[in-house]
């Protein structure tokens, strides 16, 4: 009798942990699906710094690279501040956020937020990015 319920307990957690598995295996086709794409080939695009103090510069850029981030730093836009989460952008057009006083850079394309990090934001030809100079987490 306790040979069988140790055998059910066991089976049960075998269950178990084969179903997460594959919860965990469907999750990450899920991910791979939907996630950002960029295209191959040329592509023009505008990257608008726009700083602290109102001002901005835009930056003509012909590239063939899929994601903005590389573009960015490739570019000498922003300073290459590589993270375990990827590229963390703390300089841009030369000016560094402070971030004891919360500020931030928000990248944004053609006026809309974006819902990606630059690095895993698709390059789309014919785009305008901004990289805006904010100030507060509460955006």
């Amino acid at each position: 009798m306790e040979n069988e319920k140790k055998n059910t307990g066991s089976r049960k957690v075998m269950i178990a942990v084969v179903c997460l598995a594959i919860a965990v295996a469907a999750l990450f086709f899920i991910w791979r699906a939907v996630a950002p794409k960029g295209t191959e080939g040329g592509k023009h695009i505008v990257v608008e710094v726009v700083h602290g103090d109102g001002s901005s510069k835009e930056f003509q850029v012909d590239t063939d690279e899929e994601f903005l981030g590389k573009v960015l730093v490739d570019k000498g836009i922003v300073e290459d501040n590589q993270t375990e989460y990827g590229l963390f952008i703390l300089t841009a057009d030369g000016e560094k956020a402070d971030e004891g006083n919360q500020e931030w850079w928000c990248i944004t394309q053609d006026g809309q937020s974006v819902d990606t990090g630059a690095d895993s934001t698709p390059v789309v030809d014919g785009a305008h990015y901004e990289l805006t100079l904010t100030v507060g987490y509460d955006y």
